[in-house]
């Protein structure tokens, strides 16, 4: 009794591996794949375009929600139409116009509807900065149309 005790999981396990590996019974004939195409084959033929179709049109609204969302506007403010030479002219003949002297330089302000949208500093020596409120906010920024640098000026020696 040992002895068939030590086989009988053993064979019950090849039983069942017999049976798992029997091919299952088919109903009908056999389904035969077709063959694979020539290498000069032209492939799928696609779909009709979207205007053949006769289907019903989607209602309003009804996007596609997989698609993927539009990307903001990341160009530079001196990408902008709206920047143009023509568009800054535009409005800086528009402007009320305040003129001052600071130390040696002048300081003009434009004013529209009592707000300062651009400054333009005129030093004695050097050239003219511009500052402008591009986005409405009320920062003022340097004009993007002079580069991406902004001058600067060291004093190398001095004397009395």
């Amino acid at each position: 009794m040992r002895t068939f005790s030590r086989f009988a999981p053993l064979g019950m396990m090849l039983v069942c591996a017999l049976a798992l590996a029997a091919p299952p019974e088919l109903k009908g004939p056999p389904i035969e794949a077709p063959p694979p195409p020539g290498i000069d084959d032209p492939g799928v033929k696609s779909a009709a375009p979207l205007e053949a179709q006769e289907a019903a049109p989607a209602p309003a609204g009804a996007e596609d929600p997989l698609a993927p969302l539009p990307k903001p506007d990341t160009r530079l403010v001196r990408d902008k139409a709206a920047r143009t030479n023509a568009a800054t002219s535009e409005r800086v003949a528009a402007s009320e116009v305040t003129t001052r002297r600071q130390g040696t330089d002048t300081v003009e302000e434009y004013r529209q509807n009592g707000r300062v949208w651009m400054i333009r500093i005129v030093p004695q020596n050097g050239p003219v900065q511009t500052f402008m409120d591009t986005t409405g906010n009320g920062r003022l920024t340097r004009d993007p149309q002079e580069g991406p640098v902004s001058p600067v000026y060291y004093t190398l020696y001095e004397w009395n």
